[in-house]
């Protein structure tokens, strides 16, 4: 029962992503087949105040080093949403992309969104890195030739990239 529980919400997650269902619709579906009545849409809906000032500053101090931030994720209208009008008041991502902003059936993890991810930020693949806590993520960009950084937490990827930018520096 739990792996067909399991490809049910998954499927109904892509659905989500792809822009087939709505957020209460999802929240619905999960509620339902996980018998927790007590799961709300709040659980599930992205608000502005959950990206904290920390990482702001931190992108924004990458921007000083003139290097491109994008947002490669699988998002629903709801999250695509708050990110753009986010992204337009401290302008920090170049793009912010999913399946669902490009108009593509490819589940994530395929080269066609990879592929329109990187047109869209106007970089060629070698010289962007892909940052993921998810395993399969980081296959997936490693085996097209991207570079990749596991994510262990914002500390671990602040110093990460800090070092870096910093080596990258001329003397």
């Amino acid at each position: 029962n739990g792996p067909e529980v399991y490809k049910e919400l998954s499927g109904v997650a892509e659905d989500y992503y792809h822009g087939k269902v709505d957020i209460t619709y999802l929240t619905d579906y999960f509620s339902l087949k996980l018998g927790h009545p007590d799961i709300n849409i709040n659980q599930f809906r992205m608000q502005e105040s959950d990206i904290s000032p920390e990482i702001l500053d931190f992108m924004r101090n990458l921007h000083g080093h003139f290097l491109k931030l994008g947002m490669l994720a699988n998002l629903g209208t709801q999250e695509y949403e708050l990110l753009n009008s986010f992204n337009e008041h401290n302008q920090v991502f170049e793009v912010i992309a999913s399946p669902l902003t490009f108009k593509i059936e490819q589940p994530f993890l395929s080269k066609e969104v990879f592929s329109q991810a990187l047109q869209a930020i106007g970089e060629p693949l070698g010289n962007c890195m892909f940052v993921s806590g998810n395993l399969d993520y980081l296959e997936f960009a490693s085996s097209l030739g991207m570079g990749v950084i596991q994510f262990e937490g914002f500390p671990k990827l602040k110093e990460y990239l800090d070092k870096l930018v910093t080596s990258e520096l001329p003397s």
